[in-house]
C-alpha cells in the first residue's frame, strides 16, 4: 500500500491520569503491529515514558519551543511543527520537520521556503491539516496531485471532518495515492477512526493490504481503554453492533430491495473470532483492574464465536448473503 498511517491518539485524546507507562509502550507496540508507521506524540507522552518501543517511527509534535530540548534526548523521526508555531527562529537540532499547514490553505513552494527560513531542521513532509468539503473520487485525486506537484517533499492528510466525512475522505485520499494519512485510533470528536478505515477497506472495498493485522488492532483497542480510561470509545464492538444491522436491514433506497452486501458472515466470524481471541489472551497475561478485567471477560462471554455453525460457514455456496 503507498500510503503510509500516522496515528495521532496519543496527542489529540486525554491520557488517563492512571495509566501506566507500560501500557502505553504495549499499545504503541501493537499499533506498530498493526502496521501504523508513525505515532504522533507529544510531552505528555514522553514524560510518562521511561523509553519508546522499537520499530515504529515517532513524530513529536513540539506545540512549545521550550520543548524543543526533547529532541536531543529521543530518537524522534519527525518534530511536527505548526505554521502558527512560526513566530521566531526555532531550533530542532538536524531532526526533520514535518510543517502543518491548514488544509485550505494549501501550500506552494515560495511559503515553503520562507518556514525553512525559520526553522534548523530540514522540513522533509507537509501536513494538510483541517476540513474538507466532502469530494467526489476524482476531486480527492485532483487536490493529492496538485499538492503533491505543489513541492517537492511528501504529503501528509490529516481530515477533521468529523468522523464519517473524514473517513470519506481518507479512504478516498488513500486511493489518490497520498503518501501519509493521520488518523486517531479509537473515536475522536474531529478525526477518522483508524478502526473504521481499516474495517471500512475490508468490508465495502474487499481488500485489505498485507501491512495491516485485523488481530493486532484488537489488541491495540483493548490497551486503548487503559490508556485513555473511561473516555475511549470501543470501536471494535461499535463496528460488530453496525455489521449485525447491517445484515438484517440493508435496503436500497431506489429499489427497496435487499443490498447484496460486501460484508459477509465470513467478515463478521472473522472480526469477532479475532476480538475475542485478543479479549482473551489479553487477561491471561496482563494484571488489570477488576473492573476492567470484568468488561472483558463479559465481551467474551457476548462474542461468542461457537455459536456460529461450522457447516454454514464453510459451505461453498452462499445460502444467507451474497
Amino acid at each position: 500500500m503507498k500510503t503510509v498511517i500516522t496515528d495521532n491518539s496519543l496527542c489529540t485524546l486525554p491520557i488517563d491520569e492512571h495509566a501506566k507507562p507500560e501500557h502505553i509502550y504495549k499499545y504503541i507496540q501493537a499499533l506498530a503491529e498493526t502496521g501504523v508507521k508513525y505515532v504522533e506524540i507529544d510531552f505528555r507522552t514522553v514524560m510518562k515514558m521511561h523509553e519508546l518501543p522499537d520499530g515504529i517511527g515517532y513524530i513529536f509534535r513540539l506545540g512549545d519551543p521550550m520543548f524543543r530540548e526533547l529532541t536531543s534526548v529521543f530518537d524522534f523521526s519527525y518534530v511536527l511543527v505548526t505554521i502558527h508555531d512560526l513566530k521566531e527562529e526555532i531550533n530542532v537540532g538536524n531532526t526533520p520537520v514535518i510543517m502543518e499547514f491548514p488544509a485550505l490553505r494549501g501550500v506552494s513552494r515560495q511559503l515553503l521556503r520562507l518556514a525553512q527560513g525559520q526553522i534548523s531542521g530540514p522540513i522533509s513532509m507537509i501536513r494538510l491539516r483541517g476540513s474538507y468539503p466532502v469530494m467526489e473520487d476524482n476531486e480527492v485525486a485532483q487536490m493529492v496531485w496538485h499538492a503533491k506537484n505543489a513541492v517537492t517533499v511528501p504529503i501528509d492528510l490529516c481530515p477533521m471532518n468529523g468522523k464519517k466525512a473524514a473517513l470519506d475522505l481518507a479512504i478516498k485520499s488513500s486511493k489518490a495515492g497520498v503518501d501519509c494519512l493521520t488518523m486517531c485510533m479509537g473515536r475522536a470528536k474531529n478525526y477518522a477512526s483508524i478502526e473504521d478505515y481499516l474495517f471500512a477497506l475490508m468490508t465495502i472495498h474487499d481488500v485489505l493490504p498485507k501491512e495491516f493485522s485485523l488481530s493486532a488492532m484488537c489488541r491495540a483497542e483493548i490497551y486503548h481503554r487503559l490508556v485513555f480510561g473511561e473516555r475511549s470509545t470501543n470501536c471494535i464492538t461499535d463496528i460488530m453492533k453496525l455489521i449485525d444491522y447491517d445484515i438484517q436491514n440493508l435496503i436500497n433506497a431506489d429499489t427497496g430491495e435487499r443490498v447484496k452486501l460486501r460484508v459477509t458472515l465470513k467478515d463478521k466470524m472473522l472480526l469477532k473470532h479475532t476480538y475475542v481471541t485478543a479479549l482473551q489472551k489479553f487477561a491471561e497475561e496482563e494484571d488489570i483492574p477488576e473492573d476492567i478485567a470484568a468488561d472483558i471477560f463479559d465481551a467474551i462471554d457476548h462474542f461468542d464465536s461457537n455459536c456460529f455453525n461450522p457447516e454454514l460457514i464453510n459451505s461453498p455456496k452462499n445460502k444467507i448473503l451474497n
